[in-house]
């Protein structure tokens, strides 16, 4: 059990309770864990310093946000930040049909369930089920913080249900396993066309790597018969594309037996970078004009061989679902697959490919001679 510092205190609910004084004036604010208690401490006192933050005041939806979201910064990742705030900007620029203006200007302690169904309502009109969800994930996060810091009595979004997804989901459609017919037909017109990014479709399909972890890999992480995956691709608050200090989670570091048909791909992506470029340092693939792979860029070109080989579309994560589909028709345990695919959960790798085990399982149930 942590030791509690001076000036914090554990509440009845289990949380911790921060008091501190500054200039004379007294201020609390409350976190689940010690640190989580001083961090949102260090974040109030910056606010304070920078008279962003005026106590005694009914501050609306949207200043509050600012504060949970200060609360964060530096203990999540850069992208997660820039995703909520793409996110809360949806949700807070609804109108509200009673006369107040846009979601966000409201006062977190008299936003009503109702306004919240409104908001995924409209919402619903112009996005997807998986967008509204998450928007509405994002805002019980923000007042469930609010609840726990006193400054509501109770989350309005704590019941909201969920919308029901009524569409196909990815794993059947962009991010599908191909067949083997749809492998040979895209791959002959990635031969035909030249397609820069050959190597790298070959690679992801015979290592199961993550786009980002492809996108970052360096040649020192090809060592001793494995290729070791340690970092992503990952953006910066401002948008910025770079190669992340380490991997999406802990479980995804991990070593991938190096297939030769992996090796080969790398090979050939360096001979392409021999000629291409001067430099010989950063990711071993690159773009064509040696900056870091970008998803939209690879889109196109996949869209374009989908085309030639007169395919439906499909996207760069869908050579990753059909390496896991084939290693489990080849006999791969479930938990092997996990490690290689660096699943956290082997829930994760069961709840996405049952549909392959349970094929699998009838084809070698068929196969039994009594």
């Amino acid at each position: 059990m942590p030791r509690i510092p001076a000036g914090m205190r554990k509440t009845a609910k289990g949380g911790y309770e921060s008091r501190f004084t500054v200039e004379g004036k007294r201020y609390s604010v409350y976190g689940r864990t010690v640190r989580e208690c001083r961090d949102k401490e260090l974040a109030r006192r910056r606010e304070i310093e920078d008279g962003v933050y005026k106590p005694g005041c009914d501050p609306t939806l949207n200043q509050y946000f600012k504060t949970w979201e200060s609360a964060r910064l530096g203990t999540v990742r850069d992208s997660t930040i820039r995703t909520n705030r793409y996110i809360y900007r949806l949700i807070s620029e609804v109108p509200m049909e009673s006369g107040n203006g846009c979601f966000g200007a409201l006062n977190p302690g008299k936003i009503e369930q109702q306004q919240l169904k409104q908001v995924q309502l409209v919402l619903s009109r112009d996005y997807s089920v998986s967008t509204v969800n998450k928007c509405m994930s994002l805002i019980r996060m923000v007042l469930e913080a609010a609840q726990e810091e006193g400054m509501i009595v109770r989350n309005p979004a704590k019941r909201l249900r969920s919308l029901r997804e009524t569409k196909k989901p990815a794993r059947e459609t962009i991010h599908r396993a191909l067949t083997r017919e749809e492998t040979e037909a895209f791959f002959h017109a990635a031969r035909e066309y030249g397609s820069w990014y050959l190597p790298l479709y070959s690679f992801l399909l015979n290592t199961g790597c993550r786009f980002g972890e492809a996108g970052a890999l360096m040649e020192k992480d090809i060592r001793d018969g494995g290729i070791r995956i340690e970092r992503t691709l990952t953006k910066t608050l401002d948008g910025r594309l770079t190669v992340g200090r380490d991997a999406k989670t802990g479980c995804s570091v991990r070593v991938i037996p190096a297939r030769h048909e992996a090796l080969d791909a790398i090979r050939e992506q360096q001979r392409q970078n021999t000629r291409q470029f001067t430099d010989d340092g950063g990711p071993i693939f690159r773009a064509p004009r040696g900056g870091l792979l970008g998803a939209r860029c690879v889109g196109k070109d996949i869209d374009a061989l989908c085309r030639a080989a007169g395919i439906e579309r499909f996207t760069a994560h869908a050579f990753r679902d059909t390496f896991a589909t084939r290693a489990i028709e080849s006999g791969m345990q479930p938990k092997t697959l996990q490690e290689i695919l660096g699943h956290a959960d082997i829930g994760v790798t069961m709840n996405l490919y049952a549909h392959v085990m349970e094929d699998t399982k009838r084809m070698q149930m068929e196969a039994v001679r009594v």
